[in-house]
């Protein structure tokens, strides 16, 4: 076989490979979906059971990046703790390591076989419970039969030039070894793929243990810097999961080079020596050995330093205003037995939630907040869609319990006025952002608007706390006409400012017609809670 023949099967392999990464991970994660999400909310409050999780989400994920990104995004939610996510991100890597037995093992007859069958089950949807399960069933014997094809071309090519010359390279110096590890797993985008190829040339050998070795921890390395590089999006506590991550393949890499280093240096290479002899193992089996052992171990060394290693990751990214703010005082993520105590704490969540309301025109009088030290309306917001977001988790939950018929009316009224909830902060918080920087001429305008938001703020407050007949009455008096009295504040400026520019004119139909829809909200917020369940303050 030519060399072009020997260098297109190797990269016809390669593709394979990749492929087949591709396939385990997608349909692995679409099999465990929405139950593995439930589950990882429930085993995080105890460290065994949330490494435990951990190791399996990395198994079904194949990524510590992608494990580390799915918790980060559920700090960000609210879902768990940043210290309750912190094991999952960090033993997710040892699970999804131990794929690399496979590349070790001499299972290429079942492979093929495996291949038939998961492929016949894909061609002819039988049967159908199972298509997921088949298809990653297919994407691990497609990885297995790349690594296979590549390793036999790639032995042949190591008689040719070009490819002879390339691992020579390699062989000449570790820390090049090291190098080529951290800029491959840059090119694959998949620490994974170069370990699984590097451990099976080192089975045919191509390699030596030494050099594989540096080029897996290579690849740890530059796995740090993809997950770095492609988490910038993550802020706050949700980054510092990122972050951990970040810090657990290079805290890998320095516990094993410094291992590397006393083994060479100090004991001549006597524990390499000690598995190629005592053991009997080959150098595939060697370098899998050392690379599950590191990902045992430095998961382990983390969680056991878990106070300090999370505080090191929060001093770099620390908490955001919002989600200081974004934190329930009264629900968690477990919900109550009872339902009519759990329909209770939702309640008094809504009204921290709606007792917040007035700092937006709080924000647009005279001084506002500016200049103390108060968070901004833009982290209200988002600490509100945090909360909320809680809240209709919660109430998601209650709707699958059997409950009483006076308690489901409770919870369907609950739902509406979470609703309502949602359209007057989305109302509030564009109003300030209308009237954030009007022009002076207009600033009276925003002035009487503003009394009149917290008025009707004020007395909903009431009513959300005594349910008071006349609360709603005023509520009911105050927003009836409001749409006459917008079109009459519009027509009074537009007679009375005869150089208005089509910007300012803008800017008070935005501002009027904003106030508009935060009174409508207002309005249906009290239509609702007139049948409420009284709730004390």
């Amino acid at each position: 076989m030519s060399a072009i023949e020997l260098f297109m099967n190797s990269l016809a392999g390669l593709g394979i490979l990749f492929f087949g990464i591709k396939m385990v991970t997608r349909n692995l994660g679409a099999l465990a979906g929405s139950r593995l999400r439930g589950a990882i909310a429930r085993v995080t409050r105890r460290p065994l059971s949330a490494m435990a999780a951990g190791t399996a989400v990395g198994f079904v994920s194949q990524s510590g990046r992608t494990t580390s990104f799915i918790m980060a995004s559920f700090v960000h939610a609210g879902v768990v703790e940043a210290p309750a996510a912190l094991p999952v991100a960090l033993w997710s890597n040892l699970g999804c390591t131990l794929v690399v037995i496979a590349a070790v093992f001499p299972i290429h007859l079942l492979a093929l076989f495996v291949l038939a069958l998961s492929g016949a089950a894909i061609a002819f949807e039988r049967p159908k419970p199972l298509l997921k399960g088949a298809s990653a069933v297919f994407g691990l014997a497609l990885m297995l039969f790349g690594l296979r094809m590549m390793s036999q071309a790639a032995v042949a090519l190591t008689d040719q030039g070009l490819f002879g010359d390339a691992v020579t390279f390699i062989h000449a110096s570790l820390p090049l070894a090291f190098l080529c590890g951290l800029v491959l797993t840059f090119v694959a985008q998949s620490h994974i793929a170069i370990m699984l190829i590097t451990v099976t040339m080192a089975r045919q050998g191509i390699f030596g243990v030494e050099e594989t070795l540096m080029l897996v921890f290579g690849a740890h390395v530059g796995s740090s810097l993809i997950t770095l590089f492609t988490g910038f999006n993550f802020h706050g506590q949700a980054r510092q999961i990122v972050l951990a991550e970040v810090f657990y393949n290079c805290a890998a890499a320095l516990l094993f080079l410094i291992a590397f280093v006393v083994d060479r240096e100090l004991a001549g290479g006597a524990g390499l020596a000690w598995l190629g002899s005592h053991a009997r193992i080959d150098a595939g089996m060697q370098v899998v050995a050392v690379v599950i052992a590191f990902n045992a171990l430095t998961p382990l060394a983390l969680t056991v330093l878990c106070g300090p290693y999370m505080a090191l990751c929060a001093r770099l990214s620390p908490p955001l205003p919002a989600e200081e703010l974004g934190h329930p005082r009264f629900l968690h993520n477990e919900v109550s037995d009872s339902a009519h105590v759990t329909l209770l704490l939702a309640e008094k969540e809504q009204l921290r939630l709606f007792e917040r309301l007035p700092a937006y025109s709080e924000a647009l009088k005279e001084g506002g907040i500016e200049g103390r030290e108060a968070p901004s309306p833009d982290a209200y917001h988002e600490a509100f869609g945090l909360v909320a977001g809680v809240i209709e988790r919660t109430q998601a939950t209650l709707m699958t319990r059997e409950m009483s018929g006076e308690d489901t009316e409770w919870l369907l009224g609950q739902q509406k006025r979470q609703d309502a909830l949602r359209q007057l902060d989305e109302a509030c918080f564009e109003l300030w952002r209308a009237a954030h920087w009007l022009e002076p001429e207009l600033h009276p305008m925003r002035a009487k608007i503003v009394a009149e938001l917290d008025l009707l703020l004020d007395v909903a407050d009431d009513a959300m706390k005594t349910s008071n007949p006349e609360d709603f009455r005023i509520i009911e008096d105050k927003t009836r006409d409001c749409a006459a009295r917008m079109e009459a504040m519009r027509r009074d400026y537009l007679a009375t400012h005869d150089h208005h520019s089509a910007e300012e004119r803008g800017h008070v139909l935005a501002l009027t017609s904003i106030y508009e829809r935060a009174a409508w909200a207002i309005r249906r917020l009290a239509g609702l809670l007139e049948s409420r369940p009284t709730l004390e303050a």
